[in-house]
């Protein structure tokens, strides 16, 4: 999935070697993920809605968020790679294409962590604390869509492992992901934790394990931004 951020590059920009084939051979290996897209995607949008109108929890509406913002970085490279090939760009239109895309995941990130800032500090502020089966489940859907993100980035890495070039975007796109599919097993242990010790202050841990989320998503975002 790291490849996602870099098909527009040639060799003239940062060494990456990438052409019009490529491109299309990107299109056709997305289109095979399309189900999983999907998936993922109706897992974190329920996650959201669970975690905001029934569980009111934060950690869980920033997890979910997270998962978003992996499984829309593949909805946008999808268009990237088939803009590439519509349009038969050359190198130097190419990259500046993949400039504008990094652009649009910027406003994504942004955009969900002032949503996840913002409720946090609500959250502190007041003396409402979650609902903790609805924020097992939701906390759960939210698990299996960042499972998906995996599988289609170890996918897309495997089979296209013939590109020699695991670039600095990869890796930190790949960091992203693992990160928070492990906020995800975090989020849903302390679900549990309310669970078995009702008399726990929620509406403390919640909003502060959310805010631990908005520096994370932030840091990581910065760097997948950077590019290669």
């Amino acid at each position: 999935m790291g490849e996602l951020t870099s098909m527009s590059h040639s060799h003239d920009h940062h060494g990456i070697v990438h052409d019009y084939a490529h491109a299309k051979r990107h299109i056709h290996e997305y289109r095979n993920y399309r189900y999983l897209f999907i998936v993922g995607l109706v897992g974190a949008i329920a996650e959201f809605l669970i975690a905001l109108i029934l569980a009111r929890s934060v950690s869980a509406q920033a997890d979910a968020i997270h998962a978003l913002t992996h499984l829309s970085l593949y909805a946008l490279a999808y268009r990237v790679s088939r803009q590439i090939v519509v349009r038969r760009m050359d190198a130097h239109e190419a990259y500046h294409y993949h400039e504008q895309f990094l652009k649009y995941y910027a406003f994504l990130v942004f955009t969900g962590l002032g949503w996840i800032f913002f409720t946090s500090i609500a959250k502190l502020q007041s003396s409402e604390g979650v609902t903790t089966s609805y924020m097992l489940l939701s906390v759960s859907m939210g698990l299996c869509a960042n499972i998906i993100a995996l599988k289609i980035l170890n996918n897309i890495t495997k089979n296209h492992g013939e590109i020699a070039y695991i670039h600095r975007t990869h890796q930190w796109l790949s960091l992203d992901t693992w990160g928070d599919f492990a906020f995800s097993v975090i989020v849903l242990i302390t679900s549990l934790l309310y669970m078995l010790f009702p008399s726990l202050p929620t509406h403390i841990i919640d909003p502060i394990l959310s805010l631990c989320a908005v520096g994370w998503i932030g840091w990581s975002g910065i760097q997948i931004m950077k590019g290669p």
